[in-house]
């Protein structure tokens, strides 16, 4: 696991400063001078209280207060927190996957249709996959069925229309019970596919031992015995399976084909389906579905539903709105029968609009906003955009005082009949906070697709696109970064259906705003969703090199960083890279921060290929005069912000980045040798360099690995010069230094111990 990193911070100051005035500079930090108190720059100092001027004589003129914005005169005695790149990285990656269902902006495992086009994987959903592993109900020869297909990569299980093919082939691969299944679209190319698994699961690990569906493929008339029998070749390097469903009214369009398929058998009575379906419905009260079978109008529907070729799928979904439709422990068979009468065009909307009151829908939105986060901070959210949509509450002037009504009753319903209505769940896990792994509970959708269409269906249907930016615009100042990951997210996926209206109204501020660095990672975090659609990816663009040219701006400025770190690196690292270079000419704080934060998130989007990247440029820096204050500062952000959780025997080692890939590649630890060379003998950054390193000791004091190979690095950096050796010794004599409260004794020793023989080379 990733060891926690402070949150972002506005930069530290020595004293209390004012707000700074529009297109000035920003207040200076530290004591007042005296005579009253800091004046802005190029005015002035106020002359202290009851004090006056000599007669005739001039009043003395405040010399103007450094600019603290500026790298060169900033109070260097406080290092500044580095937010950590691989933690960002993962929930990026997690809010895209709860929200919008994709990882946008990164690798995605795609396949070729029969037309050329590609198009992404997309894994099964959590909704299908419960109902299939809890609510099976196995057929009449299912025994016979699994011993045919076992130990076979590639099966075609060939049944009778609406017998439930699909879901018998995940259950086939639901076994072992972690297994990662995916749905193929029915328009793959199964003449490519097997070159693309081999291609893509070098570089994507869940495709190891995963499952894929492939149902009724569109173009069965084109495959051939060849095709899958490369498919086996294919799916036994990386352990995977495949099963393909096939009707029987199909033929088979080459011999070699018979040897895969495997014949489902005789299908299981809808009613049962039925059954067991409505059971997992109402599995939090177990009581409660006996009572409701026992509903002679709910039967009479039930033989009107189930009737005729009534397939499983229809079953599996009468279960669904029948649960929908509990009005406490009845049934309200005329809603039920009107739903089912409706499902098939209108089955959202119905969902929906069902839905009892205000808060509820509100809740619904917040769950899609922040899907897969605690339910603390869903239910927070939820209440937040009930309050700007439901208004305050009302006095009531009955008697001789006012009397303020109960307007929001909290008791109104439980969290089970919450969780019955969104077609939610509630699960314990553990989440990374601010002090390290904590037990918490989070809520989620049963769908997998239910957050995009929750966002979409608010967004399109309904007049409140003012409110609901307005309340996502609160939500991303939360302190939380999870938070504002998914916030910005999913400010991203409203900008997919009006860009220009989303970036007016809320993206533009907040990427100029000079008062807090939260706003510049979320509006990246957005751009990052359009940018990944070519349509839009101009628009985007666009808007970066807006930011990007406005030299009055550096908070503008320090947002364009951002983007060309999150949202364009992604698509580009060489580009991203390019501009991250002429931004490093602005003498700028701020902007110097989100320079290393986007350095850091390139690093950690392709380690392989942008690390080398981006060290050599960093290096160059170094022996840039016009950027070498910003390259050291840059250098020293990344030693402290970027680590990398390693697999060790069982045991999850944090390594500093840097030193990790070092140690791994030759040709990257000269160049970081001669970084921290570098830094040591500049002076300029003195409590940076001690912070910095005193971090990667602090990883190495808990892991002999970590402990040798930074020893080894700093012996390396000490041989290169006299008095690097005894600039490394004086670091390292600080950290078991009888006033350090947080010593490194052993990394320490060890040190010590390697710089030993260089000191006697050097003696």
């Amino acid at each position: 696991m990733t060891a926690p990193a402070p949150k972002p911070q506005v930069p530290a100051q020595a004293g209390p400063a004012p707000q700074p005035a529009p297109k000035q500079a920003p207040a200076p930090a530290g004591p007042n001078p005296p005579g009253g108190g800091a004046a802005p720059p190029g005015q002035p100092a106020a002359p202290a209280p009851g004090s006056a001027p000599a007669p005739g004589s001039a009043p003395d003129q405040a010399t103007p207060a450094p600019d603290t914005s500026k790298l060169e005169n900033n109070d260097r005695s406080k290092p500044h927190s580095a937010t950590n790149a691989q933690q960002r990285a993962d929930r990026l990656r997690e809010a895209s996957s709860k929200i919008s269902g994709d990882f946008v902006g990164g690798h995605k495992f795609e396949i070729v249709l029969g037309d050329g086009r590609c198009k992404p994987v997309q894994r099964l959903g959590t909704t299908l996959a419960e109902a299939v592993r809890f609510a099976f109900v196995k057929p009449g020869e299912w025994s016979r069925v699994t011993t045919e297909q076992h130990d076979r990569r590639v099966v075609i299980l060939r049944a009778a229309p609406n017998q439930g093919k699909s879901a018998a082939a995940i259950r086939l691969l639901q076994a072992p019970s972690d297994r990662v299944i995916y749905n193929l679209d029915r328009d793959v190319d199964l003449a490519e596919l097997a070159s693309l698994l081999q291609r893509d699961a070098k570089n994507d690990r869940a495709l190891t031992a995963a499952g894929f569906v492939l149902s009724e493929p569109s173009a069965w008339a084109a495959v051939r015995g060849w095709m899958l029998q490369q498919l086996e070749a294919a799916l036994e390097t990386i352990d995977a399976r495949l099963v393909l469903t096939l009707s029987s009214t199909e033929t088979l369009t080459d011999d070699e084909l018979h040897g895969y398929v495997v014949d489902l058998g005789p299908a299981p009575h809808p009613n049962d389906v039925f059954t067991r379906h409505l059971e997992w419905r109402l599995r939090d009260d177990p009581a409660l579905c006996p009572g409701v079978l026992a509903d002679a109008e709910l039967a009479k529907l039930t033989g009107e539903v189930l009737t005729g070729d009534a397939g499983m799928k229809r079953a599996a979904d009468y279960a669904l709105v029948v649960s929908q439709c509990l009005d406490g422990t009845a049934v309200d068979v005329a809603r039920a029968r009107d739903r089912m009468s409706r499902q098939a065009v209108e089955g959202f909307d119905i969902w929906f609009g069902s839905l009892p009151d205000v808060p509820a829908r509100c809740l619904a939105i917040a769950l899609a906003v922040l899907n897969g986060l605690s339910y603390e901070h869903v239910v927070r959210a939820a209440g937040m955009l009930t309050a700007r949509l439901d208004g305050p509450p009302t006095p009531m002037h009955s008697g001789p005082a006012p009397v303020r009504a109960p307007w929001r009753d909290p008791f109104r319903r439980n969290r089970r009949e919450v969780l019955r209505l969104l077609r939610a769940t509630v699960r314990d896990t553990v989440t990374r906070g601010p002090f390290g792994p904590a037990p918490a509970e989070v809520m989620e959708y049963r769908d997998d697709g239910h957050p995009e269409q929750v966002l979409e269906h608010a967004w399109r249907e309904f007049g409140m696109h003012r409110e609901l930016l307005a309340w996502l615009r609160d939500l991303a100042s939360d302190p939380d970064d999870e938070v504002r990951a998914w916030v910005g997210t999913a400010l991203g996926v409203l900008s997919r259906y009006a860009f220009g209206y989303v970036y007016s109204q809320v993206l533009a501020g907040m990427a100029i705003d000079r008062d807090n660095l939260f706003n510049r990672e979320v509006v990246a975090y957005a751009l990052r969703v359009p940018a990944a659609r070519p349509d839009l990816r101009p628009l985007v663009d666009a808007v970066v090199a807006g930011l990007y040219g406005n030299l009055d701006n550096p908070a503008g400025q320090a947002t364009a960083a951002r983007a060309h770190g999150i949202a364009l690196g992604p698509l580009g690292a060489g580009a991203a890279l390019a501009a991250l270079d002429r931004l490093a000419l602005v003498d700028n704080l701020d902007l110097a921060i989100s320079i290393g934060d986007s350095l850091g998130d390139l690093i950690m989007q392709d380690d392989l290929r942008n690390a080398p990247l981006v060290l050599s440029r960093v290096s160059n820096w170094l022996r840039d005069r016009r950027r070498s204050l910003v390259g050291e500062f840059v250098f020293l952000y990344l030693a402290r912000s970027l680590t990398t959780d390693h697999e060790t025997g069982g045991q999850r080692i944090t390594w500093p980045t840097l030193l990790m890939l070092a140690d791994e590649r030759q040709e990257l630890r000269r160049v970081l040798m001669e970084m921290w060379r570098h830094v040591l003998n500049s002076g300029a950054w003195p409590l940076y360099v001690e912070a910095a390193l005193a971090d990667w000791a602090a990883l190495a004091e808990t892991d002999t690995g970590v402990r040798t190979s930074l020893s080894r690095m700093l012996a390396g950096t000490a041989s290169l010069s006299e008095r690097t050796g005894s600039l490394v010794l004086r670091q390292v004599a600080q950290w078991r230094a009888p006033e350090n409260l947080q010593p490194k004794p052993r990394t320490a020793l060890a040190v010590e111990e390697a710089l030993r023989p260089a000191r006697n080379d050097v003696a």
